[in-house]
């Protein structure tokens, strides 16, 4: 009795190796029915895309008309446009998701710079709040995560950042995003 047969054994182990096998052969994924399923009774609407802050910005369509020639002293950007003088490559670049938030007492802007242009751009920014009547309130120069002023954007986002010095509240106050005029936005390429 305290024996069991070793052919008794080798059949169990073969009925389990079937019963497994065929259990993995068994599809129980559902099958609509097409008879039962009923059609679909109105359109997808679509997602809509987040809304973006543009700042003087343009699209890339400013190139010249095929079979036209460059005036003298026009240059074409890597991008194929004509280069439209000292602020044409700030049209590449979109101001995003700009968050103000204040904590422990002090302001703070947290945005991304989305750059649309093929190479690295070069510049400085501002963030600005005014009175009605034009005087400043409060500004701050917006810096990378490393902590550098003079912004390199890669293309694609670029996460950038501030700490306004201010006693008063700014959050939900409007604001303006100022280049410097002394750093010339400009790719990277042409800073060296």
């Amino acid at each position: 009795m305290g024996r069991i047969k070793a052919g008794s054994v080798i059949a169990a182990l073969i009925a389990l190796a079937l019963v497994f096998g065929l259990a993995g052969c068994i599809n129980v994924a559902p099958k609509p029915d097409p008879s039962v399923t009923p059609a679909p009774t109105a359109e997808p609407t679509p997602t809509p895309e987040p809304e973006e802050t543009p700042m003087e910005t343009a699209e890339a369509t400013e190139a010249p008309e095929p079979g036209r020639t460059l005036a003298p002293g026009e240059a074409l950007d890597a991008m194929g446009n004509v280069i439209s003088g000292p602020d044409h490559y700030k049209r590449y670049l979109v101001f995003e998701n700009i968050v103000v938030y204040e904590e422990e007492g002090d302001t703070f802007v947290d945005a991304i710079i989305v750059n649309r242009y093929s190479e690295p751009i070069t510049c400085a920014v501002d963030i600005v709040y005014t009175e009605e009547d034009g005087t400043e309130i409060a500004r701050a120069r917006l810096q990378t995560r490393d902590g550098s002023y003079l912004l390199s954007l890669a293309p694609g986002d670029n996460v950038v950042l501030a700490r306004i010095l201010t006693d008063m509240t700014l959050t939900g106050l409007p604001y303006t995003i100022e280049f410097d005029k002394e750093t010339e936005v400009k790719p990277l390429s042409e800073s060296e």
